[in-house]
């Protein structure tokens, strides 16, 4: 399908009137008017095609209006909105949103981590103390990696007693661990002493089909540690050779319009295609008017 040709009284008339962010002259108003899309209002405007016809001229780089940044700063969750408002790209304005600073970790905080910290919980693990202190995982990983080591975890004779027998019940050291709040090494360490073999828990080929599927669908190692208690190495060796299936984007009429936009203003392919998230090949396509 061709594309709409502009007469010169039209490019006239909205290089004369356009103006950013208005409900009647703006991008989005003049493209509806004149039966175009947007990007070519936004090319015509900036004396990008039409060079031929007279007017106004606005410059490339794009000036983010003062009541943008007030907005932007008050309500950064509206960059998309004003982005597609007022013409500009979201690379540039998300140039002004508000600064996010580091939550301080105080001696407070990091003493409350070391003490509820227990590996693979689900309740005190790396993910789970992230999100309750408003941390990175990472963040708490440093914070256990420079913490001296814990001090030899005291369990009365009688409650010992009680894990002997709970263990000769039949409990798994991690039933056991959360039957007695304590983690799972204190427990081995428990039973090691008693004279009971702790043996290693064999992972029975339903759950392994289970933790394959989960990293496949995109879950992490880490995070299959941390919910089946199982050693990454193992999972490692199952999974060794498969990679997590990178979800295919789709292309909207909304990606190829961020497409177009970025090829008037000059970006190869390459650039658009790491901007917006898909393979140069199609940004290619799209831009020859194959897609």
């Amino acid at each position: 399908m061709s594309k709409k040709k502009l007469t010169a009284e039209q490019v006239l008339y909205c290089r004369e009137h356009y103006k950013p962010g208005s409900a009647e002259y703006g991008l989005r108003p003049l493209a509806e008017k004149m039966g175009v899309k947007v990007d070519v209002i936004k090319d015509l405007v900036h004396g990008e095609t039409y060079k031929d016809v007279g007017g106004p001229i606005r410059s490339t780089v794009e000036r983010v209006p003062a009541e943008v940044k007030a907005i932007l700063a008050a309500a950064p969750d509206k960059l998309k909105e004003l982005s597609e408002r007022y013409g500009i790209t979201e690379e540039r304005l998300a140039q002004f949103l508000p600064k996010v600073r580091r939550a301080k970790i105080t001696d407070e905080v990091k003493a409350a981590i070391l003490r509820e910290y227990e590996p693979y919980s689900r309740e005190y693990g790396r993910e789970a103390l992230a999100a309750k202190y408003g941390l990175s995982a990472s963040a708490i990983g440093v914070i256990l990696k420079d913490a001296p080591r814990k001090e030899r975890v005291k369990v009365a004779d009688y409650l010992k007693e009680a894990i002997i027998e709970a263990a000769d019940d039949g409990l798994s050291v991690k039933a056991l661990a959360e039957r007695f709040s304590l983690s799972r090494p204190v427990i081995k360490s428990i039973l090691t002493e008693a004279g009971i073999e702790v043996k290693r828990r064999r992972v029975d080929e339903e759950t392994k089909s289970e933790i394959i599927a989960a990293y496949q669908s995109g879950k992490s190692l880490r995070e299959l540690e941390e919910i089946y208690g199982v050693n990454r190495a193992t999972m490692a060796d199952w999974v060794r050779g498969l990679k997590p299936p990178k979800p295919k984007k789709e292309l909207t009429q909304e990606l190829r319009e961020q497409i177009y936009r970025y090829h008037s203003q000059g970006y190869g392919a390459t650039i658009i295609a790491k901007t917006v998230g898909i393979s140069q090949g199609i940004v290619r396509k799209v831009i020859d008017g194959e897609l």
